[in-house]
């Protein structure tokens, strides 16, 4: 049995293969202590259908993802479509997209800035400084630049549905298209 060449260039092999997969996180009902203590054995509810195309679910095993609140990695559970391929991840409500901390602890830190004019203690302050500068970036961007105080910023931004401490300036920063950089399969 010979070895057969493929048509298709190495470097659109890696792109047909992603078409149309997009990685969508849902928030579910539950909490981070709780899924860190049973793990695996966690009772995830599955989502009635697709939130793109309403076709049913099939579990598609776990992936870390870590939390501020605890030193190790949590297993979030997995699920896929099989009609529009699409790849989704539960995570607990509460949480951004792509962020550690939870909604609460990042508005904690942000009014607490804001009153004492210091960092607060219970979270790193690089990070807390990290989403100073981008929720005055995004504040000065869409609200203007005399946007009154930070806090009140913040509730605003949220509101008309950003994240305000993301570096993308989108409505709900979902990044659920294509990569920004094309994928190249290694021979």
């Amino acid at each position: 049995m010979g070895l057969t060449r493929s048509s298709i260039a190495p470097s659109e092999q890696g792109l047909a293969s992603r078409q149309g997969v997009a990685l969508l996180v849902l928030s579910v009902a539950a909490d981070v202590n709780e899924i860190a203590r049973l793990g695996k054995d966690f009772p995830w509810v599955k989502p009635a259908g697709c939130p793109r195309c309403g076709q049913p679910l099939w579990w598609h095993g776990f992936v870390p993802a870590y939390f501020s609140c605890l030193l190790e990695p949590v297993l979030l559970r997995r699920l896929r479509c099989s009609c529009c391929r699409a790849v989704h991840r539960l995570k607990p409500a509460g949480y951004w997209h792509r962020f550690r901390s939870s909604i609460t602890e990042i508005s904690r830190s942000i009014s607490h800035r804001s009153e004492s004019g210091r960092w607060w203690r219970a979270l790193p302050r690089t990070r807390q400084r990290q989403w100073w500068r981008r929720l005055q970036r995004h504040a000065g961007a869409v609200l203007g630049l005399f946007y009154g105080s930070t806090v009140t910023a913040f509730k605003a931004l949220i509101s008309d549905g950003f994240i305000p401490v993301s570096l993308s300036f989108d409505c709900d920063n979902s990044g659920t298209g294509p990569p920004p950089y094309l994928s190249v399969s290694l021979p």
